[in-house]
């Protein structure tokens, strides 16, 4: 009895190339994954410091789903792209530039995402021994420890120092040279852009075009400025929030409402990291405010940013007025004009909310008439 002939070539896998893991189709979401994680966690440890910060960490690293990370990639010359990027993007939140409870939880990411790489499964899957970092960078999350001295971020600090110590011990980071060389391979991420058909594709088009010589007619500053509109309303689409207001009495219930995201979750640590930037600079400008006998150079430079600000502001109102508009009425004493020419007088009077900064007290509630 004779067989016929079968076929035993086994079926081709879909394989992700590495080049996905370098554009911005995998980048951009990704650094907004980042993002999130990191915001999260400095938002519930801003809510109530922790005594044990990791644990906290390990608890929003698991809730968000990031232990399910690894399983995304299975093939070696792809996987090996894909912890190389997903790694690079974490370390950039390490700049020293970064705040430093923002350090602290992208280093806590990066060590969670290397120590949980699957090292007993069945095929093994590739896992990254080490991490390409530019001496700077290195040197600068060595000191990491050193920053967080406040009492708000002390609880941090010995997790830190554990979690540099074990990646010192793994031999985790390979040194490059600084990182003004652009030593990393690819330079910078994302390396190839994605852009789909339609307006992105205009747009892309536009920005991109060979500049013209002198100034800008009349079509291409209307064409400008529509293409601006329809960026700004889907980027308004793109970040609405819409929730259901509580029912007050046994009245039928309300009507969802539609508002912006910012507005309902209000971007906390970015104020914050203003804050932090904004006393350090005023520090450095006037370090005896306010026990300084004379003006100094710090308080004439301030004067003149005040001053700059202002007279900017006048031509742009003069101009709207000109045209029949108005520019920042709508909120009254809260916003226009008028209250940023308050602001700017109350620079240099001592207990006023605008006293020590001027216009730098805006946040604060500087040129608000109770």
């Amino acid at each position: 009895m004779s067989l016929a002939p079968t076929h035993t070539t086994p079926r081709g896998q879909v394989v992700l190339q590495p080049t996905y893991f370098t554009c911005s189709l995998f980048v951009d979401p990704a650094r907004e994954d980042i993002d999130h994680l990191i915001r999260v966690y400095a938002e519930r440890y801003a809510r109530s410091p922790p005594s044990q910060p990791f644990l906290l960490f390990k608890d929003i690293w698991h809730n968000e789903g990031w232990t399910w990370l690894h399983f995304k990639v299975f093939d070696a010359r792809s996987r090996d792209a894909f912890l190389k990027v997903t790694m690079q993007l974490l370390s950039e939140r390490l700049a020293e530039s970064e705040y430093p409870l923002t350090r602290a939880a992208a280093l806590f990411g990066l060590y969670t995402f290397f120590a949980t790489q699957p090292s007993t499964s069945a095929p093994p899957l590739y896992a990254l021994a080490h991490l390409t970092m530019t001496i700077d960078m290195y040197q600068s999350l060595l000191k990491l420890p050193d920053v967080l001295q406040t009492d708000f971020l002390r609880p941090l600090r010995p997790h830190i120092i554990y979690v540099l110590s074990a990646l010192q011990k793994a031999q985790f980071f390979h040194i490059l040279p600084p990182s003004n060389l652009y030593p990393h391979s690819p330079r910078e991420l994302p390396r190839e852009k994605f852009i789909s058909d339609g307006y992105e594709q205009a747009a892309y088009l536009t920005t991109n075009a060979t500049k013209k010589k002198g100034r800008p007619s009349k079509h291409d500053k209307v064409k400008k400025s529509k293409d601006a509109v329809v960026a700004l309303d889907k980027w308004l689409d793109k970040t609405a929030y819409t929730y259901q207001p509580p029912r007050v009495t046994s009245a039928e219930a309300p009507q969802s409402v539609t508002t912006h995201i910012l507005l309902s979750h209000p971007p906390s640590t970015t104020r914050n990291n203003y804050r932090a930037k904004k006393s350090e600079l005023l520090e450095k400008l006037e370090p005896d405010y306010p026990y300084a006998t004379t003006e100094g150079p710090g308080r004439a430079a301030l004067e003149r940013a005040n001053l700059g600000v202002v007279n900017r502001l006048q031509k742009i109102d003069e101009e709207a007025a000109a045209r029949g508009m108005e520019i920042g009425g709508e909120g009254g004493e809260r916003t226009g004009l008028r209250r940023v020419e308050r602001a700017a007088d109350e620079l240099g009077k001592i207990g006023s909310l605008g006293g020590r900064g001027g216009l730098l007290g805006l946040l604060e509630g500087a040129g608000i008439v109770e």
